[in-house]
C-alpha cells in the first residue's frame, strides 16, 4: 500500500495489467492523469491530433496484437470524438481502456454550464463499450481498473469506460495496487464438446467458417489441424483472414458478400462448423442462411451462439481452446482426404475475380509480391480496401484489418499507426481513398513524430468513388455529394514532413518496395478510377 493520487493509481494498475501504450490528448480535465504517468518509462505516451484518432490507433492496435492499450480523453467533446473509434472496436470485437477526465464530483448531473459538461456521460460510452464505470475514490482505481481488463480479457473483448472525476485524479489515498492475474477464459463445457466431435465425425461433407475469434496465433494452427483431420474446407470472415494461410491446401479465401462464388459449396455442404463469427453481413449478405441444416458454432459470447440460425451443438469458449480440444477429441482420426476440389474452386475462383475487379486484382497482387508475408494491411472503406479480403492472399494472423461492420471512414491511417507501435518489427500498409484519408489525414503528423516505418497509400478518384456507384445504380446517376475537390496530396505529406510521391497504378509495387526499404513515414498518392466491373464492390447491390 501506498499514498498516491488517483492519477498515479491509474498509471501504477496500466503497468500492473501490462499496457504499454496510451494514446491521448492532454487537455485541463485529464491533467492529473498526464501527470500520474510523468517520466514513467513504462508507459509510452502518444499525443494524437484528434480523439477519434486515439481509438482508431487503440483499435489498430488489438487487431493486429490482440493486447490492449489506453486511451486518456477529455469530457464532453473529447469522450464524443472517441466514440467512433470506440465503436469500431465494439463492432469488431477488440479490446481498448479508454479513461474519461471529467469535471468533480459534486458537480455531475446537475447541468450546471459546467466546461465540457456531458450528461449521462458514463452512458454514452457504454454504447459502444462491454463495460463502463465511474470511479468515486482514488483508492478504488486499482479494483476498477482490473475489473475492466478482466471483462476485456475473459470474455467477448470490447472497449471499457472509466470515467475519472477531477477530484478523484487529484485526490490522494492509500492505495494497493493489485499484481496481475491469470485472466481465464472458458474453454467449453465438456458434454458439448464432446458432442461437437461426434456431429463432425458424423458429417460427411463439412466445411468450416471461421471469424475474428479464430484470427490469432494461438487459434490459427488447431483451426488448421481441426480441418485437416475432418477433410474441411475453410471459409474466412472479413474479421477472420489470416486465420488460415492462404497457402493452406484446404483454405478457400474470404466470405462473398453478394457474389455467388460458394454456392457449389453451400449446396454439397453438410455441416457447418462456425467458429468465432456471427456471420457478418460484410462477410456473407444472407448472414448464413444458406448455410447448411446442421451447425455447430463456438463462440466466447454465448449470445452469438444459435444468434444467426439454430445450431446443432453450441460452445461457449475461446476459439483457440475450444478447437485444441476438438483436436483432441478427433485425434486418432488420420488426417481426412477433402470431400471438396479446393484447387478446382481457386482456380475457378480467380477467373472469376480477375473479370470482375480485374485492375484492382493487379494493384494489390502487385501489393503482395512486392513485401514481406507478414505485412499488416490495413484498409478502408475504398475501392481497394472493399476489394482487399477478397483479393489479398493472408499468410499469418492479424496482417489484414479491414474496418469491417461499423464501418467507419478514416479508420486505415490511425489503425494502422497503432498495428505499428504494436508490432514494430512487422512492415505496415495504410490503405486509403481519397475521402476517407481526409477523415483523419491529421494524424500524419503523429506518424512524423514518432519517426514511424509506415506507408500510406492514398487511392484517388476525386470522389467517394463507391457512393458514386450506389448513386449509379439506385438513383438513377443523380449525383449528389459524391464528387470531392482534392489537394495535392503529394504537396500535402511533404507539408507534413513525410516522404512522399504520386505514382501510377502499374507502378504501386514497386513504389511500396522501395518506401519499405528506405524507411520513415511515407504518403504514396495512386490516382485510380478504373470504371467497369471493378466498380461493383462486394457489398454493392
Amino acid at each position: 500500500m501506498a499514498r498516491m493520487t488517483g492519477g498515479k493509481a491509474v498509471a501504477a494498475s496500466l503497468k500492473a495489467e501490462g499496457i504499454e501504450h496510451v494514446f491521448g490528448i492532454v487537455g485541463t480535465h485529464n491533467s492529473p492523469l498526464y501527470d500520474g504517468a510523468y517520466q514513467d518509462k513504462a508507459l509510452k505516451m502518444i499525443t494524437v491530433r484528434h480523439e477519434q484518432g486515439a481509438t482508431l490507433m487503440a483499435a489498430g492496435y488489438a487487431r493486429a496484437s490482440g493486447r490492449i492499450a489506453a486511451s486518456f480523453v477529455v469530457p464532453g467533446p473529447g469522450l464524443t470524438n472517441a466514440l467512433s473509434g470506440m465503436g469500431m472496436a465494439y463492432s469488431e470485437s477488440a479490446p481498448m481502456l479508454v479513461f474519461g477526465g471529467q469535471n468533480a464530483l459534486a458537480q455531475l448531473e446537475r447541468e450546471g454550464g459546467h466546461f465540457h459538461e456531458l450528461r449521462d456521460s458514463v452512458n454514452v460510452a457504454a454504447s459502444v463499450c462491454g463495460y463502463a464505470t465511474r470511479v468515486s475514490a482514488a483508492a478504488d482505481v486499482p479494483a476498477v481498473v482490473r475489473e475492466a481488463v478482466r471483462a476485456m480479457r475473459c470474455q467477448r473483448p470490447r472497449p471499457a469506460y472509466i470515467e475519472m472525476p477531477l477530484d478523484v485524479q487529484n485526490g490522494e489515498a492509500d492505495v494497493t495496487i493489485h499484481p496481475h492475474a491469470q485472466d481465464v477464459r472458458p474453454a467449453g463445457n465438456p458434454d458439448a464438446l464432446a458432442r461437437a466431435a461426434a456431429a463432425l465425425r458424423s458429417a460427411k461433407r463439412p466445411f468450416i467458417y471461421a471469424g475474428g475469434g479464430a484470427d490469432s496465433p494461438a487459434a490459427a494452427p488447431v483451426l488448421a489441424r481441426v480441418a485437416e483431420l475432418l477433410g474441411a474446407p475453410v471459409v474466412t470472415s472479413v474479421f477472420g483472414r489470416g486465420a488460415i494461410s492462404d497457402r493452406h491446401p484446404l483454405a478457400l479465401g474470404d466470405g462473398w458478400g453478394r457474389f455467388d462464388l460458394y454456392d457449389d459449396l453451400l449446396e454439397q455442404a453438410d455441416l457447418a462448423l462456425v467458429v468465432g463469427s456471427r456471420i457478418d453481413v460484410v462477410s456473407d449478405v444472407n448472414v448464413g442462411a444458406r448455410f447448411p441444416q446442421r451447425i455447430v458454432q463456438i463462440d466466447i459470447d454465448p449470445l452469438i451462439v444459435g444468434q444467426r440460425r439454430a445450431v446443432e451443438v453450441g460452445v461457449v469458449a475461446d476459439a483457440s481452446l475450444a478447437l485444441a480440444a476438438l483436436a483432441d477429441a478427433l485425434g486418432e482420426d488420420q488426417p481426412a482426404q477433402s470431400w471438396f476440389d479446393v484447387d478446382a474452386f481457386r482456380e475457378k475462383k480467380r477467373a472469376r475475380l480477375a473479370d470482375q475487379a480485374g485492375p484492382v486484382l493487379e494493384v494489390i497482387e502487385s501489393l503482395r509480391s512486392a513485401l514481406p508475408d507478414d505485412t499488416i494491411f490495413v484498409d478502408d472503406l475504398t475501392l481497394v480496401g472493399y476489394w482487399m479480403p477478397l483479393l489479398m492472399d493472408t499468410y499469418h494472423p492479424r496482417t489484414l484489418i479491414h474496418p469491417g461492420t461499423y464501418g467507419t471512414l478514416g479508420y486505415s491511417l490511425p489503425a494502422a499507426i497503432g498495428a505499428k507501435l504494436a508490432c514494430p518489427k512487422q512492415t505496415v500498409v495504410s490503405i486509403s481513398g481519397d475521402g476517407g484519408f481526409m477523415f483523419t489525414v491529421q494524424e500524419l503528423a503523429t506518424a512524423r513524430a514518432l519517426n514511424l516505418d509506415l506507408i500510406a497509400l492514398v487511392f484517388n478518384d476525386n470522389a467517394f468513388g463507391a457512393i458514386r456507384k450506389y448513386q449509379d445504380r439506385m438513383f438513377g446517376g443523380r449525383h449528389i455529394g459524391s464528387a470531392l475537390a482534392n489537394p495535392d496530396f503529394a504537396k500535402l505529406g511533404a507539408a507534413f514532413g513525410v516522404n512522399s510521391e504520386r505514382v501510377p497504378a502499374d507502378r504501386v509495387g514497386d513504389a511500396v518496395a522501395r518506401a519499405n526499404k528506405a524507411g520513415g513515414t511515407w504518403l504514396i498518392e495512386v490516382p485510380f478510377a478504373p470504371g467497369g466491373a471493378s466498380e461493383m464492390v462486394p457489398w454493392m447491390p
